[in-house]
């Protein structure tokens, strides 16, 4: 199924919960705000770094061939033991060189550790869509969980030496609960 994804101003106008809002449209790095507002201890589980073929979605905004492979790496932010994002970062092969390698290495590292405290690295669009329980992200998302509303999501294109990354993050129900202050 292929997402709407859309721009903040449009997004805005469908969330009714605040908490959402503040997750959703934050714009420093999500992981920073998470460990900020976790009452617990924060974790990253890395799902997987590996070559794979991405999904439509992700190659249409990416401008990639349809046949190309891109690195991999998704990755579960935790909060003791609730996930509260599901991240999912694709990296073409041409944004791997130089200091870019690193990216395939990064294990529990947060990327936006990496990203945010780069001078060379910029982020030009964020779009938001609502996942349906019946798209793949959402099933990625929730895997092994018993997960059946929708959910928000963010996907955000950084430039890391001239050369695209794009990270998705869905934001599970547990996040909402993530408020200390």
């Amino acid at each position: 199924m292929k997402l709407n994804w859309q721009k903040k101003e449009i997004v805005s106008l469908d969330i009714t919960d605040q908490r959402i809002s503040d997750f959703l449209f934050q714009e420093g790095s999500l992981t920073r705000f998470i460990q900020e507002r976790c009452d617990g201890n924060f974790s990253i589980e890395l799902l997987t770094e590996s070559w794979c073929s991405p999904i439509s979605d992700e190659i249409e905004f990416l401008s990639l061939p349809s046949d190309e492979i891109t690195f991999l790496r998704e990755s579960r932010l935790k909060c003791d033991t609730q996930t509260l994002v599901y991240a999912r970062t694709v990296i073409p092969g041409k944004t791997l060189s130089g200091k870019n390698k690193k990216l395939t290495e990064l294990g529990t590292t947060p990327l936006g550790d990496i990203l945010f405290n780069d001078e060379m690295t910029y982020r030009t669009d964020m779009r938001y869509t609502k996942i349906t329980i019946d798209c793949e992200l959402h099933s990625k998302a929730t895997k092994d969980s018993n997960i059946t509303s929708e959910l928000w999501g963010r996907q955000s294109l950084f430039y890391s030496d001239h050369q695209p990354l794009l990270v998705t993050e869905i934001f599970l129900p547990a996040i909402l609960e993530c408020n200390k202050n």
